[in-house]
């Protein structure tokens, strides 16, 4: 099973890069669709067809693979809220990160400044949080499943984090990847990832249209001041992160049904040609390309 779903998402990389490119030269340059538009479609058409071919595939029911169920109130404010204690943490590897390559985010978000809130929102919130989701604590946490929980979910991460195709990124992408993963094992539903991302995406969202040209020429700090604020974040974050994490391990104490725990089954192989294929592209493709060195 582990080998099968290398191989589908070496697929998903290749398609992504490859169809990606192409779908966006004939939304924008043939058709000549609005740049908001074109973003909207080409993730339907991008995300869609992989998630039909998983399911038709592997002959799973939709409910099953994707953990259609619903999640509680509770659940969904404990998920809410640590996510939200979360983001002091991302920015740490961002700043971290920043000696090595620029905030490629960031720089998204600022090509991004003339759509609207609406079409921000739906095309960096919206869309990732339900079709990522679909995808990785979704179909990577179903098809990674005979590993045991802990290693399809830090597969799953993985898979997520090198998605993303930059290094700064993929840290930060694989931290959140987990806790989503672990969210979803332990309530049994997608929503309980689904919604945490759709807050942090919607918060860059709103944080990058609040920002007006005046703003921006504000003196920037340095690494070091930068590194200090930040982690004075973190470290009065971190109690309520602890806090959250610990009501969310009493109401969801075991794993759920369609994720079993680790078996004495045979260990399947996980490192496999696809597996490699994928770092290498990862590392050419989205790594090295985005180092200041370059």
């Amino acid at each position: 099973m582990a080998r099968r779903t290398n191989q589908y998402f070496l697929f998903v990389f290749l398609f992504f890069m490859l169809g990606s490119t192409i779908l966006e030269l004939l939304l924008i340059n043939f058709l000549a669709l609005p740049s908001d538009l074109a973003n909207i479609i080409l993730q339907f058409l991008v995300f869609i067809p992989m998630l039909v071919i998983y399911v038709k595939t592997e002959k799973v029911s939709v409910k099953e693979c994707f953990s259609l169920r619903p999640l509680n109130w509770k659940n969904a404010l404990l998920c809410l809220g640590i996510a939200y204690c979360a983001l002091p943490f991302i920015s740490m590897i961002v700043v971290l990160t920043s000696p090595l390559q620029p905030n490629l985010v960031e720089q998204a978000m600022g090509e991004l400044n003339d759509s609207s809130l609406f079409s921000m929102l739906f095309v960096i919130a919206v869309q990732p949080a339900v079709f990522e989701e679909l995808l990785f604590r979704g179909a990577a946490l179903h098809g990674y499943r005979s590993l045991g929980a802990k290693k399809a979910l830090l597969m799953s991460a993985l898979m997520f984090a090198m998605l993303h195709m930059n290094l700064q990124q993929a840290l930060y992408a694989f931290l959140l990847g987990a806790i989503f993963a672990f969210m979803v094992q332990r309530t049994g539903s997608i929503f309980a990832s689904m919604l945490p991302h759709f807050l942090i995406n919607a918060l860059n969202c709103v944080a990058a249209t609040a920002q007006t040209p005046q703003q921006g020429v504000v003196e920037e700090l340095s690494f070091a001041q930068e590194l200090v604020s930040v982690g004075l974040q973190c470290l009065v974050f971190l109690p309520f992160l602890a806090l959250l994490m610990y009501l969310f391990l009493r109401r969801n104490p075991a794993p759920a049904p369609a994720l079993p725990a680790d078996t004495d089954a045979p260990k399947e192989k996980i490192f496999t040609a696809s597996f490699w294929i994928i770092v290498a592209i990862f590392i050419f493709f989205g790594v090295l390309p985005n180092l200041y060195w370059n």
